[in-house]
């Protein structure tokens, strides 16, 4: 039955897409970098973050414009955007003489097995002079279900170039666990969900240490997400978890402040030298 309210949401949702293309083509959307880190605390790399900031709207939830991305069929060029940018920061640290870490970007399920999408980060790493080792491709395992033989074809050529090649969200899909056997994973990422019920869910402190002991027996690297207490991460070390990324260490924040975040590492470690 026909009301107002659909064409409201209609063309609230038509408008907003206009906005997101708009965006897309004058570059007004950002990247903001986590760092990660190891059980050193060393930073050992930086997950890119889309965020959107619309002079008419505010802030919006990047789960809100990546969604209306994939059904406008604009995702494309929202991955090429983030390709581009985050090709763009390794040059730009590259020409400052700074010591980039790697940066992980997200890809959409729905141009994961694109050939061409391969092609595209090849030839833009090659264009912005960015090694491939400097990027890693983070999929969710609802990904590997939209087309498994050509997402497999895709990762391994991706893989086969000198990227790595990371599973987010571990745990929380419903793929074969014999993917991690089949696919070239490099590194598997633990859901939050899990970190952050560690010390009230013995079931959570179950799971993690079986995604720990599964990825090393098949010689992956695991990164904890969300890490925000100093109970989790000791828990996480004794486990012994390769990486973790959350707020514990650091939160989301642009390229500019990352710079100096780093900058400020490194001269408090040459302080206590």
């Amino acid at each position: 039955v026909y009301n107002e309210a659909m064409t409201t949401r209609v063309e609230s949702r038509l408008a907003l897409e206009t906005q997101l293309r708009q965006a897309i083509a004058n570059d007004e959307l950002e990247l903001h970098l986590q760092p990660k880190f190891c059980m050193d605390r060393r930073i050992v790399g930086a997950e890119a973050l889309l965020r959107w900031h619309s002079d008419e709207i505010g802030w919006i939830p990047p789960n809100t414009f990546v969604a209306l991305a994939e059904e406008s069929n604009l995702i494309v060029e929202l991955d090429t955007w983030v390709i581009r940018k985050a090709c763009g920061l390794l040059a730009s640290w590259k020409a400052e003489q700074l010591q980039a870490p790697q940066i992980a970007i997200n890809l959409s399920a729905a141009n994961l097995g694109d050939l061409s999408m391969v092609e595209l980060l090849i030839r833009t790493c090659e264009e912005f002079d960015v090694a491939p080792a400097q990027l890693e491709v983070e999929l969710t395992e609802s990904a590997l279900l939209t087309d498994m033989e050509q997402t497999r074809d895709a990762l391994r050529l991706l893989k086969s170039h000198g990227f790595s090649i990371a599973l987010d969200d571990f745990g929380t899909g419903f793929s074969s666990l014999s993917n991690l056997q089949h696919l070239p994973i490099s590194l598997v990422k633990i859901d939050k969900s899990f970190v952050q019920e560690l010390g009230q869910s013995a079931d959570a402190e179950h799971i993690i240490r079986a995604i720990i002991s599964l990825a090393h027996s098949l010689q992956i690297s695991v990164v904890a997400e969300g890490v925000e207490t100093e109970g989790q991460l000791e828990f996480l070390r004794q486990q012994h978890c390769d990486e973790i990324q959350g707020y514990y260490y650091a939160r989301p924040m642009p390229w500019a402040d990352l710079v100096q975040f780093l900058d400020n590492r490194s001269r408090a470690a040459c302080l206590q030298q």
